[in-house]
Parts: structure tokens; C-alpha cells; sequence
């Protein structure tokens, strides 16, 4: 879908959406992305994960250039990625392509960074503000490293200390703002983690989907996979685990005294360990180590973000893809004196194959997923409606209320794409409809509505009834179970307005403005609003209820209809959202945190130039970096 109308600064920012802060960053960016360049603001994320994750993963494998440019090529062509592009997770994807460059600093630091200046935290935040699933995920590659480094303990518990408590500070403004609010959402549920558990292969079970870096758990409809193109995939796959196993052999067992290998032997242990890890994760709660996952999901705060274990391929993904590129690099050196015709031949030789190797495993990753994703315009119908409602405060509902639903111009479920598209507010189904789970929403809003569609034929004033959400206008896609609201057809209240494309738009007679008993609202920031002067009685503002708004210092009620509900005296009064502070708190820390954190990292890095000489250096592992 082209480019949409959605607010570059989200409710998110404020907390209003139970303090659901992480991945606040990205979020930001990608809308800013879509208001300057429009519809090629929502794929150019896309575009620029290749090179982004080519050039990230041929930082941390370093060497030639036959040893980077095959490490780049299955790092970034892999079904992993290939399931992760179809479903658009474009936040992840960009956290998986810079997650080579965490690693890198986290390996720099515990070699001969000073202990008061723990870059790695920023790479970890950054990560974690891409997509919170990485904050676990990094954290496994941090614990490798702890235990695997070259140190004394104390040396790597001061270090790691240090770590894991500017990691802490840099997300202060996700930490505080959990702490102020409650989510609209339940996450982590036990239902969850059947849903979303990493499906097996119908040949070779879960295991061997996951060491073929498959198992997502969305089965369908669609999209056709790399492996369901090509029958021989598993000889393919079998190919890149010898070379992998090759890679791992050169990696760690090389040439004695080449300063290169023995920097090499040092991280080869860690993303081995860390992409063993990441296969055993990624099976969750099934598995040799399910019972500790599950565990860990009961038990350990925040770990129920990973109800989706798959995620953790990334780490075995990263690991394939290391020694991958030392596996071909030792194959196509072996046998050929080093200078002779033939090295320089095997020089070139070597990419091609391996990049042949990589692109035949996952052979329809290309060409929009073979065809099967592109950037679709909005359809005129949706422009002429958007352009016929205008903007305002009324709202828009928009049915049928579904999460995840498909429409004859897209050709697969998508998200909801009627808040990108439409200018005024939208409200939309909050229900993700997946397997036996119906809806994991809270919202008392949402709720409401739904009992009023169970009762739909039984309504005539369908209008009045949805007034004090604020909804100036319905809209009905005539999409899936569409012809189950054909009730509102009947309602005294809406007026058909629009009816083209197969889109209906009817006005709601009954909408009186955002606050009932005729007051007047001035909204002077998202987090607070001016009522104005009125009949003394009972009030409702139709912004969806979630805790923690206030009325001067009494606390805001959710209406029967799910919206702020308050008592109000004839002169009206300030409504705002007290959160808000506390959550300014955590951006302050953060934004202190990311400065400290700059200047002790600048400080580090002239002190440690001044004080070390060429012949200092260790082992070779800076030219390895």
C-alpha cells in the first residue's frame, strides 16, 4: 500500500498506548521516511538492507575478499530473511543487519576497552530500539562472550557489570514507561506460546527445519518458500553445513602464530556458542531444552517478548554465515601456492560459488519474493472516500473488524491498512484472529464494539450508540465477512455518502464532537486537554481508556463505552495524562545516558590511541577487526 497518513510523532511517544515505548525509534523513522518520499518511504528500508547487512557482516569476518564477500552472501540470503521480507518485519530485518557490528564492539571492548566505557551497551540499545526481541537475542551473544573472553573474572565481571548497567540506562524510556502504565495487550500468555510456537518440517521435524533456518509459524496462505521451489534443497543445505563445518575447523584450528586465525579462534567460539544456542532457543518450549525455555517464559521478567522463539535464528543464522566465509576462503586456497595462476583463479572462482551456493538455497528471494510482494497504490476508491471525509476530529470505524484481513487489491492478508490511508483518526480491529486465540486486546473500547456487531440486527440507532467513541463516519469494505454487518443498512442514524469501489462510507447523524453534554474541548497536546464550561454531571472524552489520566487530582474512570469518563463541575477543568512525566524522566536518563556514554567511548578511544605504538599491538586482531 502507497504511502498513508499516519502521525510522525505516534501516541507512543506520550505512553498513550499503555507504554508501549520500544521500537519507538524506528517507528519514527520509517514515518518521517513515508511523509518525505511517500510510497518508496515504506519499501526503502527494504532496499537498504542488503548492502546495510553485506557490508555488517564483512566488517566482522574481515579477511579477504573471498572470505567476506561469502559470508555476506548467506548472511543476507537465507530463508530466515526470506520469511521475515514476506511478512514485512522491516525493524527486525534492519537489527539483524546490524547485529554483525554489535558483536564487532562487544568484542573490542572486552579486548582492550576501558571498563568505564562500554560501547557495546549502545549497540545493544540501538538494537533493542529496532525491535525489542533483540535485547534477548544480543544478550545471548553477550553472555558468550563473558564466558568465553580472555580475562580474569573479576575483569569480566566488572566489564560485563558495566555493560548490562548502561544497557539498563539506555532504555530508561521504555523501562519507566512500562512502570507508569499497563498495556493495552496481554503478550506472554500461554496461548501464546502455542500459537507462536516454530513449526516443524513434514520430512525432517522441527529440528531439521530449524538447522535449515526455517519454521515460522505463519503456514498461510502463502508465501511459496525457497524449499517448495526446488526438491533438492536439502543436498543444497547440506553443502553449505560442510563448508560451514569447514569454516569452523579453519576458524578455530588454524595455522599457529598467524595473528589473524588467533583473533579468529577467539570469536569463533563465541558465535559457535551463540548460534547453538540460537538453534535450541528457536525450537521454544519443544526440544531438548524446551522445559528451560518454558520456564524462562513463566519466570523470567520480560522473556514472554520472545512467545515467537523462531527469532532466535538469527544467532544460527549469524554463525552459518561466519564460518561460512572462512569455509570458502580455506577451500579455495587449499592445494594452490599462494600467487600461483591458479590461487588467483580459485580467488575468483570461490565468491561466485559460494554466492551460486548461497542464491540456489534460497533461489526466489529476488524479484519482490519471486513476485510475491510489491508496493500496491491505493486504490482510487479509498483515495476518492479519504478525500470526501476530509480531516477533523471525528473519527472513522472502520469495519469489518478484523486485525488481519485481505482485500482484492492487495491478494493476501495484510494489516489493516486503513489508519495509513485515511486522514482522520481510525479506529480498526485490534484482533490478531491467529489459531485458537481470538483477540489479545484489553481495551474496554474495543470490547464495547464488539458486542454492539454481536448485536448488530438487532440495532436501528447504530450511531448513537458508537457517538461517544468520537466516529463521525463508518466505513464498510466490502472484503471477507462483510455482508455480516449488512445490519447497518438499517440504522436510522448513518447516512450512506459514498458506496464505489467496493467501499461504503456513511456519516453518523448522531456524532455531537469528541466530549459529550455539549462541551467544548481544546486539545492542547496529546497528553492534555482543556474542557470547557458546561451543565455540572457526568462526562466522556472519546479517547480510548487506558490508566492514568487525571482530572486535576482525581483519577479518570473508563465510560461503559470504553472511553475517559469523568465527573466535571459547570466550569469545566484540565484533563491530562500524569504518566507523562514520569516517562519524560526516562528520555531525560536516556538521552544523558547516550551522551555520557559518547564522550567516555571518545575519551577511551584518544586515551588508548596515545598510549599504544604500532609495535604494541597485540596479536593482529585490530587489522583482523
Amino acid at each position: 500500500m502507497q504511502a498513508g497518513h499516519s502521525a510522525v510523532v505516534p501516541p507512543a511517544l506520550y505512553g498513550l498506548n499503555g507504554g508501549l515505548t520500544a521500537g519507538l525509534p524506528i517507528a519514527i523513522v520509517l514515518s518521517v521516511l513515508v511523509k518525505l518520499l511517500g510510497a518508496p518511504g515504506t519499501w526503502l528500508p527494504l532496499l537498504l538492507f542488503f548492502p546495510l547487512a553485506a557490508w555488517s557482516m564483512g566488517r566482522l569476518v574481515g579477511g579477504p575478499r573471498v572470505r567476506r564477500l561469502a559470508a555476506a552472501g548467506l548472511f543476507c540470503v537465507n530463508p530466515f530473511v526470506f520469511q521475515r521480507i514476506y511478512v514485512g518485519h522491516l525493524a527486525l530485518l534492519l537489527g539483524y543487519a546490524l547485529l554483525p557490528l554489535g558483536v564487532l564492539s562487544l568484542r573490542r571492548y572486552l579486548a582492550r576497552g576501558r571498563w568505564w566505557a562500554p560501547g557495546p551497551a549502545l549497540w545493544w540499545a540501538v538494537l533493542t530500539g529496532l525491535s525489542p526481541h533483540l535485547a534477548w537475542i544480543f544478550g545471548v551473544v553477550v553472555l558468550a562472550y563473558v564466558l568465553t573472553a580472555q580475562l580474569g573474572w573479576t575483569q569480566r565481571l566488572v566489564k560485563a557489570t558495566a555493560v548490562l548497567a548502561a544497557f539498563v540506562v539506555l532504555n530508561s524510556y521504555i523501562l519507566f514507561a512500562q512502570a507508569s502504565t499497563s498495556l493495552t495487550s496481554q503478550v506472554g500468555t500461554a496461548a501464546d506460546l502455542s500459537l507462536y510456537r516454530t513449526t516443524a518440517d513434514h520430512t525432517f521435524g522441527l529440528f531439521g527445519n530449524v538447522v535449515a533456518l526455517y519454521g515460522f509459524w505463519r503456514l498461510g496462505p502463502g508465501p511459496v518458500l525457497p524449499k517448495q521451489t526446488d526438491t533438492g534443497w536439502p543436498l543444497l543445505l547440506l553443502a553449505i553445513l560442510v563448508v560451514v563445518a569447514v569454516g569452523a575447523w579453519r576458524a578455530a584450528g588454524g595455522r599457529e602464530g598467524h595473528p589473524e586465525d588467533k583473533a579468529g579462534r577467539r570469536l569463533a567460539i563465541v558465535l559457535g556458542l551463540s548460534g547453538l544456542a540460537g538453534l535450541f532457543l528457536a525450537m521454544g518450549g519443544k526440544g531438548p531444552t524446551g522445559f528451560l525455555f518454558r520456564w524462562a517464559y513463566v519466570h523470567l521478567p520480560f522473556f514472554n517478548i520472545m512467545r515467537e522463539p523462531q527469532k532466535f535464528l538469527m544467532l544460527t543464522a549469524l554463525a552459518y554465515a561466519w564460518f561460512f566465509g572462512w569455509g570458502v576462503e580455506q577451500l579455495t586456497r587449499s592445494g594452490t601456492p599462494i600467487g600461483s595462476v591458479a590461487q588467483r583463479r580459485m580467488a575468483v572462482v570461490g565468491p561466485v560459488a559460494a554466492l551460486v551456493l548461497s542464491f540456489g538455497y534460497t533461489p526466489n528471494i529476488f524479484d519482490g519474493l519471486a513476485g510475491q510482494i510489491s508496493v500496491i497504490p491505493t486504490p482510487a476508491s479509498w483515495t476518492d472516500a479519504n478525500r470526501l471525509m476530509g480531516t477533523g476530529a471525528g473519527q472513522v470505524l472502520f469495519l469489518p473488524w478484523h486485525l488481519y484481513l485481505s482485500f482484492p487489491f492487495t491478494g493476501r492478508v495484510t494489516a489493516n491498512p486503513a489508519p495509513a490511508v485515511f486522514s482522520r483518526p481510525v479506529i480498526s480491529g485490534d484482533n490478531v484472529e491467529a489459531g485458537a486465540e481470538a483477540t489479545n486486546s484489553t481495551s474496554p473500547r474495543s470490547t464495547y464494539l464488539t458486542g454492539l456487531f454481536s448485536r448488530g440486527p438487532q440495532l436501528d440507532r447504530f450511531g448513537a450508540a458508537i457517538s461517544p467513541l468520537g466516529v463521525q463516519y463508518v466505513v464498510l469494505a466490502q472484503t471477507v465477512d462483510w455482508q455480516s454487518y449488512s445490519w447497518v443498512v438499517h440504522q436510522t442514524d448513518l447516512r450512506l455518502v459514498f458506496n464505489r469501489g467496493g467501499l461504503e462510507v456513511w456519516r453518523n447523524l448522531a456524532y455531537r464532537g469528541p466530549a459529550s453534554a455539549g462541551r467544548q474541548v481544546e486539545e492542547l497536546s496529546p497528553h492534555s486537554f482543556l474542557v470547557g464550561p458546561g451543565r455540572a454531571g457526568v462526562v466522556s472524552l472519546d479517547l480510548p481508556y487506558v490508566s492514568g489520566w487525571r482530572l486535576g487530582r482525581e483519577a479518570v474512570r473508563p465510560s461503559p463505552q470504553g472511553v475517559l469518563e469523568f465527573d466535571m463541575t459547570r466550569a469545566g477543568g484540565r484533563l491530562s495524562y500524569q504518566p507523562w512525566s514520569t516517562i519524560q524522566i526516562g528520555y531525560a536518563l536516556t538521552g544523558f545516558a547516550v551522551l555520557a556514554l559518547a564522550l567516555a567511548t571518545a575519551a577511551a578511544n584518544r586515551s588508548r590511541r596515545e598510549e599504544i605504538r604500532p609495535s604494541d599491538r597485540d596479536d593482529g586482531s585490530e587489522r583482523a577487526d
